[in-house]
This record gives C-alpha cells, structure tokens and sequence, in this order.
C-alpha cells in the first residue's frame, strides 16, 4: 500500500497539530457562564455576611455608647440601676461574642469562598467573552 505525499502531509499536521488542540486552554462557553454564576452567588453571600458583621459591630459600638453615658450615673446604692448597668454589660457581651465570633468567622468564610470562586474563574475564563445566555434557567452543577 503506497500513501501519496500529499496524503502523508495532511496525516502529520493532524497528527502534530492534535496535541496542540487538545491542549489549547479554554472550557465550553456554558461552564463560563456558570463559573460566573458561582461567583455572583459567592459575592452575594460574601455581601450578605459583611452586613451582618457591620451591624453586629455597630450594635456593639451603640451599647458602648450607652455604657460609657450610663456608668457616669450609675447609683451604685440603688439595687434596680445596679442590675439595669449590669443587663446591658451581658448585652453588650453577648453581641461582641456574635460580632468577634460567628459574625465574624461567617464573613471571613464567605469571603474565601468568594475568592475561590474568582480565581477558578480567572483561571479557566478571564479574557473570554461569555456567550449570551441561554433562554430559561442555566442549569449549572452545584460545585
């Protein structure tokens, strides 16, 4: 069996230039679009936690405030100002152990995985257009 030279041309280039197809750099449009999706979402809770933090911050500063003016007046004599100071100092604690701790650990974690998800997208999209999307609901696989 003889192969012309032309044929034999064309089988080298493909074969030469399949590795390099194969490993051009890019997914799908549609795993773009919802890596995006997945990094909206992300911002959104990352968003959401940040202001549960900043509240639970400016709570605790608000008690702060009516501490600082409320223990110049405090009758120390009078057993019910006494145990009102003292509510509002349990307050006060109960709110910086949600803004130091859960508030806290929720906003740093959601901040994470917003991170994540921007630097997966920057990895495997940044600089491709994103196709339009598609008519209805994008069914993305939950990461």
């Amino acid at each position: 069996m003889r192969i012309s030279s032309l044929r034999l041309g064309v089988l080298l280039l493909g074969a030469l230039a399949t590795p390099a197809f194969a490993q051009m750099p890019g997914p799908p449009g549609a795993v773009c679009l919802c890596m995006k999706q997945s990094v909206d979402a992300a911002n959104a809770d990352m968003s959401a936690k940040n202001s549960a933090l900043g509240a639970a911050r400016a709570e605790l500063d608000g008690i702060d405030q009516q501490l600082a003016a409320a223990r110049a007046g405090v009758n120390v004599d009078n057993p019910q100002a006494v145990a009102q100071f003292r509510q509002l100092l349990e307050q006060r604690d109960a709110t910086a152990k949600r803004a130091g701790g859960s508030a806290l650990t929720d906003a740093q974690a959601a901040s994470a995985r917003y991170n994540e998800a921007v630097a997966a997208y920057n990895n495997q999209c940044a600089g491709r257009p994103l196709p339009p999307p598609p008519p209805g609901p994008l069914s993305c696989p939950m990461p």
